[in-house]
């Protein structure tokens, strides 16, 4: 009888060993292996997730100290890609998108706490901002819209009214404001126009009133103010 608990004692424990055996572990060559968890100097889980031969591997939990989720990562292609989702405090959605190389590619959504409406759309490149970025109003429209190149402006740039219509149009170059740039009542009618050069205003720029009449001039030179004149002048 002894000997038969003692077997039975002997299989728990070591099925308990097993257990605790199979997280954090490393291999012969000191790489991470199978099921890993972290926690800080509180305690307090950081992460947790899968490892193959050193590499992230699956899916991985990060969390906030109080223990809620705080990212979700699915890691596949032996690490090279993650599609990923963030998540505040509350427990709505804060972001969503993938990262190729440990960097932000392709496109990326960005939400409210309060509410988890769309708030940004942001496109990627080798971690940088690349190609059309989009910024929505709370009720859902499009508010703004701008191209990057290198994670910089450069392109075309447009606001919208909630309604939808067009209520700024211009540029960006390397940055900088550059190019023609217009504003635009809600009914369509041009409220200004003038140009950019490298960021600063310049040459003649013109003001109407919602009618289409010249309300004012201004002339810049390198971005400063030197001429007013007022309607009919």
């Amino acid at each position: 009888m002894f000997r038969i608990f003692a077997a039975v004692l002997f299989t728990i424990f070591s099925c308990y060993a097993a257990g605790q055996d199979t997280v954090n572990m490393k291999d012969s060559q000191g790489r991470k292996q199978g099921f890993w968890r972290k926690a800080d100097s509180a305690g307090h889980v950081v992460y947790d997730g899968h490892f193959k031969d050193g590499i992230p591997a699956g899916i991985f939990h990060y969390y906030y100290p109080d223990g809620k989720l705080k990212t979700l990562s699915v890691v596949t292609n032996r690490g090279k890609l993650a599609m990923t989702t963030s998540y505040f405090p509350n427990g709505r959605k804060m972001a969503a998108g993938r990262y190729l190389n440990e960097k932000k590619d392709s496109t990326w959504q960005f939400f409210s706490e309060t509410a988890e409406t769309l708030v940004s759309e942001e496109n990627y490149k080798n971690g940088l901002a690349e190609g059309v970025s989009k910024v929505y109003y709370p009720e859902g429209g499009l508010s703004e819209q701008r191209t990057y190149k290198n994670g910089i402006p450069d392109g075309p740039w447009e606001q919208y009214y909630t309604e939808g219509k067009l209520k700024l149009k211009g540029g960006y170059q390397a940055g900088e404001k550059h190019g023609a740039l217009k504003t635009f009542f809600i009914s369509g009618q041009v409220m200004m126009s003038g140009q950019y050069v490298s960021g600063h205003q310049a040459g003649t720029w013109l003001f109407y009133n919602d009618k289409g009449a010249i309300a004012k001039k201004e002339t810049y030179l390198n971005g400063r103010l030197v001429k007013v004149e007022a309607a009919g002048k």
